[in-house]
């Protein structure tokens, strides 16, 4: 099944969150489909300056538009108490582009903003294509409902996607090593070199 000339919404919790979860799809999809990019918050304890630069710098390997993305400033511990603005958002989203395709962070994702973006998502874009993303640190479980195969040039631009962000590289998860790993143990369940998976929430076909 190809995805071909869709809209597709990639909605982040934090700003590199996409980058982590579906960074190989995201550069894949890019060529024939129109990717719109909505960031919520920032990382914890960053610097604003530095890390946006390195952000900018990350989207260019995954041929995102500025043109087409919405970023915000909400608390990024505490999406909680904004979630009626954050709804209220994607009802304006919605409304604006009318995705086919959303992708979110999967519904056990354990992280309590996630789950706040997951849940309003749900609510807000009720007749597109959810797919839940996946960030296995955050996850004591995962439904693997939807296999993207990518390639060996998709993997390199998520890495180089995530060696962007160098004020993160502390974290145990920007690892191309990670990456590849999970990306190619994907594919191996499908038979394909290397994939990305999803959790799905609803297909409309």
């Amino acid at each position: 099944m190809e995805i071909k000339n869709k809209i597709i919404l990639a909605i982040a919790p934090h700003l590199d969150d996409i980058e982590l979860g579906l960074g190989a799809t995201i550069h894949k999809l890019s060529e024939d489909n129109t990717i719109h990019y909505l960031g919520l918050s920032m990382p914890p304890l960053v610097e604003k300056e530095i890390f946006m630069q390195e952000f900018w710098d990350s989207c260019k390997h995954l041929k995102l538009s500025k043109k087409r993305m919405v970023l915000k400033d909400y608390n990024p511990r505490d999406l909680f108490k904004d979630r009626m603005d954050i709804l209220q958002l994607f009802y304006d989203t919605n409304k604006a582009i009318k995705p086919d395709i959303v992708f979110v962070p999967n519904s056990k994702d354990i992280h309590q903003s996630h789950q706040v973006t997951y849940q309003e998502a749900r609510r807000a874009f009720k007749y597109s294509t959810i797919l839940g993303y996946e960030l296995p640190w955050n996850s004591m479980s995962f439904d693997m409902d939807v296999f993207i195969e990518v390639s060996k040039e998709n993997i390199e631009a998520k890495q180089e996607s995530i060696n962007s962000f160098k004020s993160q590289k502390e974290r145990t998860f920007f690892s191309n090593d990670i990456i590849t790993d999970l990306a190619r143990l994907r594919g191996k369940q499908i038979g394909k070199e290397f994939a990305e998976c999803f959790e799905l929430t609803r297909i409309i076909i």
